[in-house]
């Protein structure tokens, strides 16, 4: 069994090269036989928890590509965070951006 960080593309995928194979993306050289049912993904919390306050400032979007409505708020560190892919993946966004935009930031 492998335990591999979280990712936005679920199991990842297998690689060979150069003889080795690897799971991807985590790069965790595996056994040549190493099938999905081995690769256990590590659930961390985020970094950025969102603090939680009836007076909290929050600006919702609606995604452009499906019924999915994302929150950009203030986290607990003070910085705008956003509940999207995007911005999970990549610690940033066009959320994130439209706000600011929006609010002189």
């Amino acid at each position: 069994m492998y335990t591999v960080p979280y990712s936005n593309v679920g199991k990842g995928g297998f690689l060979l090269l150069n003889g080795k194979r690897y799971h991807t993306p985590s790069w965790i050289e595996v056994e040549p036989d190493t099938t999905y049912d081995n690769i256990i993904i590590e659930k961390r919390p985020f970094e950025e928890l969102f603090v939680e306050s009836k007076n909290e400032k929050q600006w919702k979007y609606k995604s452009a590509s499906s019924d999915k409505e994302y929150t950009v708020r203030y986290n607990a560190a003070g910085n705008l965070s956003c509940d999207c892919w995007g911005y999970i993946g990549h610690r940033k966004c066009k959320h994130i951006t439209k706000t600011k935009e929006l609010c002189g930031i």
